[in-house]
């Protein structure tokens, strides 16, 4: 992955001329940020003017203005422009401004007086923390973004600028274990104050609910059926909540009704539904095709799924072979997150599995995360109905499904020191694979 930093784009707000030039001056020293806005805006209407005009990829919103707050200003920026990431300023710094600024839409919050290496920090945290919200606008129609927005609206208590970090889980080999990893996954990234939705694109054979022991009226194709008329109550009457809290979106009871669905409805229910959510995580079917190119295309990570398996291991090859090649769309080697799973103790190792370091070097990726094999615990949490997480997140293997979900956490929202990269030059030299899977390693 590239490490070059495209051009910030920065809309100053604030109603003392001064302060504006101030910050205006600062960031004129640092050649991946450009003011945006003339000499910025000093009420929060003209804000609100000057975002819609010039597209900014980061608004400094000062909290007390004479026309118009700028909590009020950023959830109207929010919901206008929504790839522009807001940082609210305020002199003030108690826990009730905080809370307010980010139901409003604010992705971060600095107290004045403002430093200049936390002014850089922090424009450069939200920028890349925004990376989901803009790769999904640079996706949508403005009729999409449109419907988006009012979807968004009706869903009371919540901010209008979710993260809608998209993230696919695919493996070429059936029985790999994508939906096991889908579900714990999902339900490990809850939080408090984090949206999570599971979406079974298994069209054909998806059991999420199944997994989760959930009812659903409805499915994934009432929602493809009628992708121009979506509204929040249609959203809701679709969706079911897990006991945990967690939404899920279920695949159709029949198989022969996949037929009937577009992969280019399921992209766009996907993308709809990803600007009311934190997290989005999709399970999908073995089969490669047009409906899986299209969710690859919006993922923001591909959770790349294999068996420490002969055959598992060649078909997991074969994909990221086509992933390097594909020119439309492009990047998707960047995306992968490689995982292993029902990795067996050196003690029960079977015959016939391939050692983790083997597979490594022979798919020149490094493995982000292995889950141990424990058929018993995994057959349990199904007929219970209850994630593996959800029950003793100490024990193995809850405890690498975890820190599987803290991986991808991290990959997508980057902690202080700027975005985290997948590294995939660690892949370790060992001898031997040849022998096993053919041709050269």
């Amino acid at each position: 992955m590239s490490s070059e930093r495209q051009v910030i784009k920065v809309l100053i707000v604030d109603d003392i001329p001064e302060m504006r030039e101030n910050l205006r001056k600062l960031l004129a020293f640092e050649p991946d940020i450009e003011v945006v806005g003339g000499s910025g805006a000093g009420t929060g209407r003209e804000a609100i003017t000057l975002a819609s005009e010039h597209n900014p990829d980061v608004v400094l919103m000062d909290i007390n203005m004479p026309d118009m707050d700028g909590i009020t200003a950023t959830k109207a920026i929010s919901e206008k422009v929504r790839s522009a990431a807001v940082v609210i300023m305020s002199v003030q710094s108690e826990p009730g401004y905080l809370r307010q600024a980010m139901l409003a839409g604010a992705r971060d919050f600095l107290t004045k007086p403002i430093s200049s290496e936390e002014l850089y920090n922090t424009i450069r945290r939200v920028y890349d923390r925004n990376a989901a919200i803009r790769q999904q606008e640079a996706h949508m129609t403005p009729s999409q973004r449109t419907r988006m927005a009012e979807i968004r609206a009706e869903v009371p208590g919540t901010s209008t600028n979710r993260a809608g970090h998209i993230i696919v889980v695919y493996s070429p080999q059936a029985g790999a274990g994508v939906t096991t990893l889908a579900t714990n996954m999902a339900s490990a990234l809850m939080r408090p104050d984090t949206r999570v939705l599971l979406i079974d694109c298994n069209l054909q054979f998806g059991d999420i609910d199944a997994f989760l022991n959930v009812q659903s009226q409805s499915d994934i194709s009432k929602l493809t059926g009628a992708v121009n008329d979506i509204d929040q109550e249609m959203v809701d009457n679709v969706l079911v909540t897990h006991g945990s809290g967690l939404k899920v979106l279920v695949a159709p009871p029949h198989p022969e009704m996949a037929y009937d669905i577009a992969s280019d409805d399921v992209k766009e229910v996907v993308v709809l539904l990803a600007g009311s959510y934190d997290f989005v995580v999709v399970d999908t079917p073995t089969q490669y095709d047009a409906m899986t190119l299209k969710l690859f295309e919006i993922a923001e990570r591909i959770v790349l799924v294999a068996n420490p398996t002969i055959p598992s291991v060649r078909n997991t090859r074969k994909m990221l072979d086509i992933f390097d090649t594909l020119e439309d769309p492009p990047g998707l080697m960047d995306k992968v997150l490689f995982v292993l799973n029902r990795v067996v103790s050196e003690k029960d190792k079977a015959r016939g599995t391939v050692p983790a370091a083997s597979i490594e070097n022979h798919l020149k990726r490094p493995i982000v995360a292995a889950i141990p094999q424990d058929d018993r615990a995994v057959l349990t949490a199904v007929n219970q109905g209850v994630p593996l997480v959800a029950k003793n997140r100490t024990r193995t293997p809850a405890r690498e499904l975890v820190e599987l979900a803290e991986t991808v956490l991290r990959s997508v929202e980057p902690q202080e020191g700027g975005p985290q990269e997948i590294d995939d030059s660690d892949a370790r030299s060992k001898s031997g694979i040849r022998a096993l899977f053919g041709g050269t390693s």
